[in-house]
């Protein structure tokens, strides 16, 4: 992930605080390396790095196999950058986490709203998926909203892709089967003040089978 001078890069399955605990790293726009970023309770299979977004002086990293909340449940946390200086800031978990959820294996950041996907989430039907909204106030992160497709279905995965941007939300569900088995899907939410709502969802023209759009 990129924005401005400032690049994110993750390693998921780097050893520095136990095998494949994971990190991330942050590169200025001059090529030289400005900060590796590593969770303050990074841990052994955490897979910390397996998604990364930064926007401005923030930054997010996935952790989609932290254990928290039961065995896989995953995390995510959030950078804030001073000067050349990063430093965590928040540690990001859903407030519903449960072992397998795989919270964190994608990410997203934009200004003060942060987008966590848990596509293994179960609400729906065995891995139908969900996504996370967070919301900063000051140096505190806390959860807005939990996203799910008007039409989960089991296996569908929701939550595999995000992305946020101002007020829109989009989130990938790449096993779902409206255009055959594995066709995959895009759902498109909105926010009005602190409540989010599905506006649309997105199928492609051509959909096949074992597209995963």
């Amino acid at each position: 992930s990129i924005s401005g001078d400032y690049a994110l890069v993750g390693a998921n399955e780097d050893d520095d605080g136990g095998s494949n605990s994971g990190s991330a790293y942050v590169f200025k726009i001059v090529a030289l390396q400005n900060a590796k970023l590593v969770a303050d309770d990074a841990a052994g299979s955490d897979y910390f790095g397996i998604s990364v977004s930064i926007s401005g002086d923030y930054a997010l990293v996935g952790a989609y196999y932290d254990d928290d909340g039961g065995s896989n449940s995953g995390s995510a946390y959030t950078f804030v950058r001073d000067g050349t200086s990063w430093s965590q800031q928040a540690k990001l978990v859903a407030s519903d986490a449960a072992g397998g959820d795989n919270f964190g294996r994608s990410v997203s950041i934009s200004g003060d709203y942060a987008l966590v996907g848990a596509y293994q989430d179960d609400d729906g039907g065995s891995s139908s998926g969900s996504a996370y909204t967070f919301v900063r106030s000051g140096t505190s992160w806390s959860q807005q909203a939990k996203l799910v497709a008007g039409d989960p279905a089991e296996g569908d995965k929701f939550g595999t892709s995000v992305s946020i941007s101002g007020d829109y939300a989009v989130v990938g569900a790449a096993y779902d089967d409206d255009g055959g088995s594995n066709s995959g899907s895009a759902y498109i939410f909105i926010r009005s003040g602190t409540s989010w709502s599905q506006q649309a969802k997105l199928v492609s023209d051509d959909a096949a089978v074992e597209d995963y759009f």
